[in-house]
């Protein structure tokens, strides 16, 4: 992935008022989650990830490869549940770090999900494209390999589950790839969590 980092937007993230006690379990679920798509997209993300961190001038949020690794096993399904919550500054760092690659990976996002409306509507043959259709089926493997060796055993997904949110992580991630995608990505966040 080939980083193109422009100046950080500054959009005033709000807490919502309902969660002045903390950062809400499916909040962290949900980062992790996104990132965790991310990675699947590209196989050297985390690095870039790293990258980012020096990039956006965010190592008084994230100071280390150790801290960032902490950031990512708040979320309760991780093998290594860290039992903390995040700060609302750490999610915010986390925000911007997956909102900037989405940016970058924009147009394999919308590939991607054209394909798979393509596959949806059985046309991937007749349209030639089954390049594209091994391409997304690459991603969703990827993805469940990284769910099923991080998340804690057994897995809280089937298998079509697992691919179901693979799926459902790409819309998200392309929503948030475009102008105030960070303030659209803050807010699906908090959509039907809990306090």
């Amino acid at each position: 992935m080939q980083l193109n980092i422009s100046a950080p937007e500054t959009l005033d993230l709000n807490v919502p008022k309902d969660f002045v006690r903390g950062c809400p379990r499916s909040v962290r679920m949900d980062i992790d989650h996104l990132l965790l798509a991310i990675e699947a997209l590209d196989l050297e993300a985390v690095e870039v990830m790293l990258v980012l961190v020096d990039q956006l001038n965010l190592q008084k949020t994230i100071p280390s490869r150790v801290a960032f690794w902490r950031l990512r096993n708040t979320n309760p399904l991780r093998r290594n549940y860290q039992r903390a919550s995040l700060s609302w500054d750490e999610l915010k760092a986390l925000v911007k770090i997956v909102c900037t690659l989405a940016k970058q990976l924009d147009t394999g996002l919308r590939l991607l999900l054209s394909t798979h409306q393509q596959v949806t509507e059985g046309k991937i043959e007749s349209l030639g494209l089954q390049q594209n259709q091994a391409y997304l089926e690459t991603y969703i493997d990827r993805f469940k390999s990284l769910y099923i060796g991080r998340m804690r055993s057994p897995s809280p997904l089937s298998d079509e589950e697992i691919r179901e949110l693979a799926l459902q992580l790409l819309t998200r991630l392309l929503l948030c790839s475009g102008v105030a995608g960070e303030f659209r990505l803050w807010n699906s966040l908090f959509d039907g969590a809990i306090a």
